[in-house]
């Protein structure tokens, strides 16, 4: 699969040759403790075999190498350049690398677009184009390098690479667009833990290669099982979708510490690599839709992905515990309980063997405690016997036997088809057990918290990964053709030089070409055509000034509900163009609206905004005040499925409960909402830079078999600022 992927594809050929070049010349190499010294020492104490080219005016050798003054003195085009020279002279460099033919390099130099100056940001786009002429590809700037752990090349300028780095070689590929935290405190915490990285590449600016290309190269080794990746912030966020969706073709997971939830966080990121962080919200609800496994920092970003590496796939979510401490099991139930595990009881048969083993002690439940029988002859027994219970789908053994525990657990992990977690409760310093159960078949965490989560994170990855997988059907099929006139009235909006708010009459039709519900209304331009339109949709009705210059209706007094005669309706006719001409005199009137009243079992907001990263948007929340009163809202990158738009609808606070019927209200039709947030998305997809933004609010649910209905709506064209998704009425 890499062979032909390398073959076929100039970035993944460039990567293949960085990660495994034959000849590497270091620009700015030199025996100083500076980064060019650190380049060249880490190639030589690594063992690095391909042939180096150390290139400085001044020197004659370098670490005993012969040493070239120039990029042209080359005796011939190498693999890989490293530049690792003052900013100013970088680009020279890199243009001489073009022009000797050299296949690919990577600029550990700074003073780039992260120093947040024109100059900097100049230098970098000029390096842009450098690599749009010529088609040499870069790694950085701004970085520290990277590494092929298991062939010992360590093309990296970091400070605390030891001899002895290749011993870890796993099957873990990093990408860190940090490099001192990807060769600093990822290399530790790594090798703490004895878990092994295959490549590990920091990305730095990302001017030219991204994370994205490096974390898609590494999906296509078969070497690879996990990709662990530190992100600062998304160059291409369609691009990182794509990767994303290449992990779950692939079946290897992206294990993702993603800087920037605080606004202090965003702005240190931004500061670094001058990367967008972007909206936390909208990430986090992509990473869910698309089954990225989100860690909250170092440690849990190390051991989830080494979990991933070890743990078989759960065939359920029931979660067992066996501790030889009552006190640490429940500590751990506890913790399970916090993200939501389910700890259920034993069988009956299991119960009974339990105790015919452990007699008057311990406890025979879920957690198990199981005293120093987890020390001793009769742990093996004790462990098949809860593996063997047909309730339990996951095992997590919270221990810190000896060497025999060790090779139990190892051997229960490698023979059962049920994961198999290992709580480590011991010293980091044992260097007997811990280093077999590292170097064994099943997981090992070291907290409690950080065990529950990652087994959360098991089960909710592979559920994940089967409904995304089951809905592809449903995302081949939704790019349905809709009506001619609806799709050439999108296109209309972007040239259209009027309008930047389409008012709601506007608004609705175009939702309707969607299949969106919404009500039945006339626009009326005298108070004659307001009479004959309420006598055919009946009383009680609405009226509503249209103005595309009034998006908020209620503040100028541009709406009037329940009106029931025609007697009422003249009378309110009349007073609201008057409020309205008196509150905003220069809007202009389009007429009024002549609406249906509808009312449902819950009021919703749904809209859509643009993310300049993803794309459309699509909010769902609780309609009104709630929505920012209470947090109450959901948020997924369109298109969605029908499954998208049921977890949406789950993570509204308190709309589950609503529309089952709660306390005694009628229930709510749970189809036709997600039914109608799907052809939104739809929407939104279609319309692609034309609409800025929509707002339906209030979106009424009605009782349960009569569908929802759009009873308000609002369409921001591109090219202006989007409203706040809030309140039009």
């Amino acid at each position: 699969m890499l062979d032909d992927v390398v073959s076929s594809d100039s970035k993944f050929r460039a990567i293949h040759v960085m990660l495994n070049p034959r000849s590497i010349a270091i620009v700015g190499a030199t025996e100083r403790a500076q980064y060019g010294g650190r380049f060249v020492s880490n190639l030589l104490k690594t063992g690095c075999k391909a042939e180096l080219f150390p290139i400085n005016p001044n020197r004659e050798t370098i670490f005993d190498l012969p040493c070239y003054h120039s990029i042209p003195e080359l005796p011939a085009a190498v693999d890989l350049a490293a530049i690792i020279i003052p900013a100013p002279s970088v680009l020279e460099a890199l243009w001489q690398c073009a022009e000797k033919g050299v296949k690919s390099a990577v600029v550990i130099s700074a003073g780039f677009a992260e120093l947040g100056t024109e100059e900097g940001r100049a230098r970098q786009a000029e390096l842009q184009r450098l690599v749009s002429e010529t088609g040499l590809r870069v790694c950085g700037p701004n970085c520290l390098g990277l590494a092929n752990v298991a062939e010992s090349i360590w093309a990296a300028a970091g400070s605390r690479l030891a001899t002895d780095m290749t011993a870890f070689a796993g099957s873990i590929g990093l990408v860190s667009q940090s490099g001192a935290t990807g060769f600093g405190p990822l290399i530790a915490t790594a090798q703490d833990r004895r878990v092994g990285y295959r490549y590990i590449v920091s990305t730095g600016n990302e001017a030219d290669l991204e994370s994205s290309d490096f974390a898609q190269y590494m999906l296509q080794d078969p070497k690879i099982k996990v990709v662990a990746m530190l992100v600062e912030g998304f160059r291409s966020g369609r691009k990182f979708v794509e990767t994303a969706e290449l992990a779950l073709e692939v079946g290897k997971p992206i294990v993702l510490l993603k800087v920037g939830r605080s606004v202090v966080g965003s702005r240190a990121a931004g500061s670094h690599t001058a990367a967008m962080t972007g909206s936390d919200v909208v990430q986090d609800a992509l990473f869910r839709q698309k089954a990225v496994i989100r860690v909250d920092d170092y440690d849990e970003l190390i051991e989830t992905a080494n979990m991933f590496v070890k743990a078989k796939p759960p065939r359920g979510e029931r979660v067992g515990v066996v501790s030889h401490s009552g006190g640490i099991g429940s500590f751990l139930a506890d913790k399970c309980g916090e993200v939501g595990l389910e700890l259920p009881a034993l069988s009956d048969g299991t119960r009974d063997k339990l105790r015919e083993i452990l007699g008057e002690r311990g406890s025979a439940a879920n957690p198990a405690d199981v005293t120093g029988f987890a020390l001793n002859d009769g742990f093996p027994a004790i462990l098949q016997t809860l593996l063997s219970d047909e309730g339990l789908d996951v095992q997590v053994v919270a221990s810190a036997g000896g060497e025999s525990q060790a090779a139990t657990v190892s051997r229960a992990a490698e023979e059962c088809d049920k994961p198999v977690v290992f709580l480590w409760t011991g010293s980091f310093k044992d260097t007997k057990t811990l280093p077999l159960l590292q170097d064994g078949p099943a997981p090992v965490f070291y907290l409690p918290g950080r065990c529950a989560k990652g087994v959360r994170r098991l089960l909710d990855y592979h559920a994940a990964k089967k409904r995304i997988l089951s809905d592809r059907t449903e995302r081949q099929e939704w790019l349905a053709k809709w009506p001619e006139d609806t799709l050439e009235r999108l296109g209309m909006l972007a040239s259209n030089p009027t309008g930047v708010i389409l008012d709601e009459h506007e608004s609705k039709r175009i939702l309707s070409g969607f299949g969106v519900p919404v009500t039945r209304e006339s626009l009326c331009i005298n108070l004659e055509e307001a009479f004959s339109a309420a006598a055919t949709i009946g009383y009680p009705v609405a009226l509503k000034v249209v103005s595309p210059d009034i998006p908020h209706k209620t503040e100028a007094g541009a709406v009037r509900l329940g009106i029931g005669s025609s007697e009422e309706l003249a009378d309110q006719y009349e007073n609201m163009l008057r409020t309205v001409r008196c509150r905003c005199p220069h809007a202009a009137i389009c007429g009024v609206l002549v609406q249906e009243m509808r009312g449902g079992v819950a009021e919703l907001i749904a809209g859509v905004s643009r993310d300049p990263q993803f794309g459309p948007v699509l909010m769902l929340g609780l309609g009104g005040i709630l929505v920012e009163a209470i947090g109450a809202a959901s948020w997924r990158v369109c298109p969605i499925t029908q499954s998208d738009a049921r977890l949406m609808i789950g993570e509204v606070k308190g709309l589950s409960k609503l529309l089952a019927g709660f306390r005694g209200r009628a229930s709510g039709d749970l189809d036709a909402l997600v039914s109608c947030l799907v052809r939104i998305s739809q929407m939104a997809v279609h319309a692609r830079d034309t609409v800025a933004s929509l707002d339906i609010n209030p979106l009424a649910v009605l009782p349960k078999g009569q569908g929802v209905v759009a009873l308000d709506a609002l369409i921001v064209r591109a090219g202006h600022n989007a409203v706040i998704l809030g309140d039009q009425e």
